[in-house]
């Protein structure tokens, strides 16, 4: 009998945690998906999608048709059953507000493994539902990757659950709210493996990435 390593061990457990969780998110929520055609069937490359909730990546984990591994708050990790529980998810901690080397080589791995890595440019939960300004050092992790960019918009989590509210989690019932989640068309950079060159690129990148998530979270 073959023996079932820890990485295969926990893939096993990340599908059948995405396999419950629909099951949930689907009661609970009239949940729409566009642009599916633009998610690149191999190979990695980066999704790049507003923050309106907490829901948010929990959604794009469970409904995303390839398995995503997103930058998530190091902060998250304090609590000991969700250190256990996030890297078996898909998640791996970053600090915020600073350079984080080591997020970044994480992220670089995924994306040479052919993986799909998630990140929130914003680098935290909208107040408003708007899409906030864009953080500097996750343009710069694109421009260094070279990696597609995949832009993703979502709807409606905002009202579900926002940044200032709480969310019942038991309770299922007959008005479902609308979630809207909407994948655009690749975006490419080129890789630039000097910091300067970077920062030099990094204006016309931010506003492309921008305006590309603003346009797919239109009504």
């Amino acid at each position: 009998m073959p023996i079932v390593r820890g990485r295969e061990l926990n893939m096993i457990f990340y599908r059948t945690v995405r396999r419950i969780t629909r099951l949930y998110f689907s009661a609970r929520m009239k949940i729409r998906f566009e642009g599916i055609h633009n998610l690149p069937k191999e190979g990695g490359f980066l999704l790049v999608m507003n923050h309106q909730s907490h829901l948010d990546s929990l959604l794009l984990h469970a409904y995303c048709p390839r398995l995503l591994f997103t930058m998530t708050k190091s902060s998250a990790f304090r609590n000991p059953i969700m250190r256990w529980v996030a890297p078996r998810v898909g998640a791996f901690p970053t600090r915020r507000y600073q350079v984080d080397p080591q997020s970044v080589r994480m992220a670089i791995r995924y994306l040479e493994e052919g993986k799909a890595v998630g990140v929130f440019p914003e680098g935290e939960r909208s107040w408003d539902g708007k899409l906030q300004k864009l953080r500097p050092g996750t343009i710069r992790l694109i421009l260094k990757t070279g990696f597609p960019v995949i832009p993703c918009g979502i709807m409606g989590t905002y009202e579900v659950w926002p940044r200032w509210g709480k969310m019942s989690w038991l309770k299922i019932g007959p008005k479902r709210p609308k979630v809207m989640i909407r994948y655009g068309q690749a975006i490419h950079f080129k890789k630039y493996d000097d910091k300067i060159a970077r920062d030099k690129k990094l204006p016309d990148a931010t506003k492309k990435i921008s305006e590309s998530i603003q346009s797919l979270m239109m009504p």
